[in-house]
């Protein structure tokens, strides 16, 4: 075990205890995930709390994406270097975010990437990206999709202290694109399952416009 391991094994222990000092948390589906090998976790992104409550969820080490700017908080910043979080430049295409992404599901670590790229704000899924479509095309790893409902109000209010929550895991599956199809709309295909998987875990009031992709021409990747 890697000091990385060692440090997120108790920052997880401590993190498990304080979600359930905030929320009431329910995980549904826990049978879905894999033990072992790589494998991309997607979900809709509610709360700046969602990597947390995911990853003291699973009963595997979890790796994700973080902002740049995060990396250079103190305190937090240096877990996120310890535990070997990615950084990543958000609102651009950040190629080499992508290409480590790629090395870690080559190394058979779970890497967790919220398509949307930002928290939502009013209570319905946004617009992807197609950055999790890449990989997902690229490395040729198991999808997981993951629907978080109530998240929103973790740490919102006080009135809304002690939410209900629910970690809605589905079921891991393989995307299939017919040979010949072109890039572009492999991805948008991509994309619209991914969304789709998710959005079939939520309320129908949460996942309104789920498969409404935004998927930018210029969009290249690694």
């Amino acid at each position: 075990m890697t000091s990385g391991d060692s440090v997120y094994a108790l920052l997880l222990t401590g993190f498990r205890g304080f979600t359930r000092l905030i929320c009431r948390p329910r995980v549904i589906g826990l049978e879905h995930v894999p033990k072992s090998g790589p494998v991309l976790i997607v979900s809709n992104h509610a709360s700046w709390y969602d990597p947390l409550l995911i990853g003291g969820a699973l009963h595997r080490r979890t790796w994700f994406f973080s902002k740049v700017e995060v990396f250079q908080w103190p305190l937090v910043g240096g877990v996120c270097r310890v535990t070997g979080q990615i950084p990543v430049r958000r609102g651009e295409s950040d190629r080499g975010a992508l290409l480590e992404a790629l090395k870690y599901l080559e190394s058979g670590r779970a890497l967790l990437v919220f398509p949307e790229g930002t928290v939502e704000r009013q209570g319905k899924m946004l617009k992807p990206g197609a950055g999790s479509a890449m990989l997902a095309l690229r490395a040729g790893v198991p999808v997981l999709p993951i629907g978080l409902i109530g998240s929103r109000k973790i740490l919102r209010t006080w009135k809304s202290w002690f939410p209900r929550v629910t970690i809605a895991i589905g079921e891991a599956y393989l995307p299939k694109i017919p040979a010949g199809t072109s890039r572009k709309v492999a991805l948008q295909q991509v994309t619209e399952e991914m969304m789709a998987k998710i959005a079939a875990l939520l309320p129908p009031e949460m996942s309104s416009g789920a498969v409404v992709t935004q998927i930018a021409s210029e969009q290249q990747g690694p």
